[in-house]
């Protein structure tokens, strides 16, 4: 009788631990793969005239970024990004498309005084 008890609970073990790894797996491993964080160069520019999207810059009134071609993928066109630890923090549209020689980099529109080159973490948002 105490045979039967003890592989009753030996039983149970393995099956909840199942269910465990199941919800685990399930819920939180599909949130990490999601949230992808970049380490960018970031750079100022300012140009009158259309951004790739077709839209003149002087027409745009949210801040808006222009992207190397490697980050495209991540991060296509009409989508919003935030910048974290820099100077440039927030939330921006991507609008734009920068040159072939640039790897990782990401430029920021503005119309004041152009600032050094930073680095910054990039994320979806």
């Amino acid at each position: 009788m105490q045979q039967v008890l003890c592989l009753d609970k030996m039983k149970q073990l393995p099956i909840k631990f199942i269910i465990c790894t199941i919800i685990f797996l399930v819920g939180v491993l599909p949130l990490r793969s999601q949230i992808q964080v970049d380490t960018v160069s970031v750079l100022t520019y300012y140009i009158a005239g259309k951004t790739a999207t077709g839209i003149r810059t002087t027409k745009i009134r949210e801040p808006f970024i222009a992207i190397s071609r490697d980050l495209l993928k991540t991060y296509p066109l009409h989508t919003y990004i935030t910048l974290s630890e820099c100077d440039w923090k927030g939330r921006y549209k991507v609008m734009d498309i920068m040159g072939k020689k640039h790897q990782q980099t990401i430029d920021i529109y503005i119309k004041g005084k152009k600032k050094n080159k930073q680095r910054c973490l990039c994320t979806k948002s």
